[in-house]
């Protein structure tokens, strides 16, 4: 882990905690950060992650919430139910079949949901994070593991071709990372968010 790599998350969770609220569904949860953040928002919280270790030592530390074990490339979400919040944070960029993984998500929304994604920019994975990994501020591994990075024009590609609407979008971190918020589309007459 980079001397740096805390730090980074802990801002990327003050950036997503104003959406978390409901009934939650934290896909790449990691250590469940925002569960813990946010537990007197949360109705319900399931966390999905990618290896049998680290769903039962998640389980063992919350045993009233929900842990599941999938691979995102590859797996059905049939959870179910909806959800009022979906999160992805600092996860998206690292799969490969993203097409798999948004067709599992968006029937997952409750009408109204959120789904709220982090995610480096262009500029905080080619420049700022490749530096940072070679100086040992952040993760070495990481910065080879990212598959696809976004901009705004495409997270309102990805809005426009799943039904849905940028609600918000901004950048943090001095530019290193973003933020988009995507909800179900009320009006079928555009994804996009006003200009």
């Amino acid at each position: 882990m980079g001397l740096l790599t805390n730090t980074v998350k802990r801002q990327r969770l003050r950036v997503v905690t104003p959406y978390v609220r409901g009934d939650v569904l934290d896909v790449g949860c990691g250590p469940a950060l925002a569960l813990e953040a946010c537990r007197d928002r949360i109705g319900s919280y399931t966390g999905i992650e990618h290896t049998d270790e680290r769903v039962a030592g998640l389980r063992r530390r919350f045993p009233d919430h929900t842990f599941l074990r999938k691979d995102l490339d590859e797996d059905l979400l049939d959870l179910g139910r909806q959800f009022d919040t979906v999160l992805l944070v600092a996860v998206i960029e690292h799969v490969f079949n993203q097409k798999h993984l948004m067709r599992q998500l968006v029937p997952l929304l409750k009408p109204e949901g959120r789904l709220v994604v982090t995610s480096p920019t262009p500029f905080g994975n080619d420049v700022v994070h490749r530096i940072g990994a070679a100086l040992g501020l952040f993760s070495k591994d990481a910065a080879h593991d990212h598959v696809v990075i976004y901009n705004k024009r495409r997270f309102l590609l990805l809005a426009r071709e799943f039904g849905l609407m940028l609600e918000t979008y901004c950048r943090f971190q001095c530019g290193c990372n973003q933020l988009a918020v995507f909800r179900t589309a009320v009006d079928e007459g555009s994804p996009y968010s006003p200009p």
